[in-house]
C-alpha cells in the first residue's frame, strides 16, 4: 500500500486541497475522461464537502461540539480521499502525473526502492511556549540531526490526553503524520492543564514502519 499521508498535515492546506478536489470531481468531463465510478465520486465528494461545511461552522462558532464535528468530518474526508486516490488516481493509466498532482497525489515512482523498514526512531521534545498548543520537534535517534533518515517519508505521531502514564503505545489512540519537524497540536481552552502523551516512529517511502521511540509527555499550557 502506498504511503497514506501524502495529504497535508496543516488543516488550512487540507481545506484548500479539498476545494480543488471538489472542483475536479464535480466536473462531469473529468469523470468521463478518467473513467471514474460515479458512485465513488459522489461518496468522496460528500465526505469532502462535509469537512468543509463542518470547518466553516467551527470557524463561526468555535465550541467544543463544533470542533468535535469538524475533526470527525476531517478524518472521514481524509479516509475517503486516501481510498479514492489508491483506487482511482494513483495507478489510473488515463491520468498523467500532472493530472494526479492537481489532487495532491505524488507522481508514480518507477525507480526501484529497497523495501527496508526504518531501523531508527525519532527522538522528540515538546515546546509549550504558546498557549493552547504543543509543538513537537523531532530528529533521528542515530544522527541526532533534524532531518529524516534516507528512504523515510515522515513520522507518525501517536498521542492522547490521559490521566495516567500509558503502559503501551496502543493506549495512544490518536494518530497524525508529519513529513518534517516540527508538528503542532492545538487544543481547546478546556484542555489546558491536561497532560499530553505522545511518541513517534518513522515511516518509509514504501509505507514500512519503524520502531516507536519513547513515550513523552507535556502539560497543555
Amino acid at each position: 500500500m502506498p504511503g497514506s499521508d501524502w495529504l497535508p498535515t496543516r488543516e488550512q492546506d487540507l481545506a484548500d486541497l479539498c476545494q480543488k478536489w471538489k472542483r475536479g470531481l464535480s466536473d462531469a468531463a473529468n469523470v468521463a475522461a478518467f473513467g471514474w465510478n460515479q458512485a465513488e465520486v459522489t461518496a468522496v465528494l460528500g465526505a469532502v464537502d462535509g469537512f468543509l461545511t463542518a470547518r466553516t461552522a467551527y470557524e463561526e462558532n468555535d465550541s467544543s461540539k463544533n470542533r468535535l464535528k469538524k475533526d470527525e468530518a476531517k478524518d472521514a474526508a481524509k479516509s475517503a480521499m486516501r481510498d479514492f486516490a489508491n483506487t482511482s488516481l494513483r495507478f489510473n493509466k488515463r491520468m498523467s502525473n500532472e493530472d494526479r498532482a492537481f489532487y495532491g497525489v505524488r507522481s508514480t515512482d518507477r525507480t526501484h526502492t529497497a523495501d527496508t523498514e526504518p531501523q531508527t526512531f525519532p527522538e522528540a521534545e515538546p515546546d509549550t511556549s504558546v498557549i493552547r498548543q504543543v509543538t513537537i520537534r523531532f530528529w533521528d535517534s542515530a544522527t541526532k540531526k533534524r532531518g529524516k533518515p534516507h528512504g523515510v517519508h515522515g513520522a507518525e505521531i501517536r498521542w492522547a490526553l490521559l490521566d495516567h502514564a500509558p503502559a503501551l503505545v496502543n493506549e495512544l489512540l490518536k494518530s497524525d503524520f508529519d513529513t518534517a519537524s516540527p508538528f503542532t497540536l492545538k487544543f481547546d481552552e478546556t484542555d489546558r492543564g491536561r497532560r499530553l502523551y505522545f511518541c513517534l516512529r518513522w515511516e518509509s517511502n514504501t509505507n514500512l514502519k519503524g520502531p516507536y521511540g519513547e513515550i513523552y509527555s507535556a502539560v497543555i499550557p
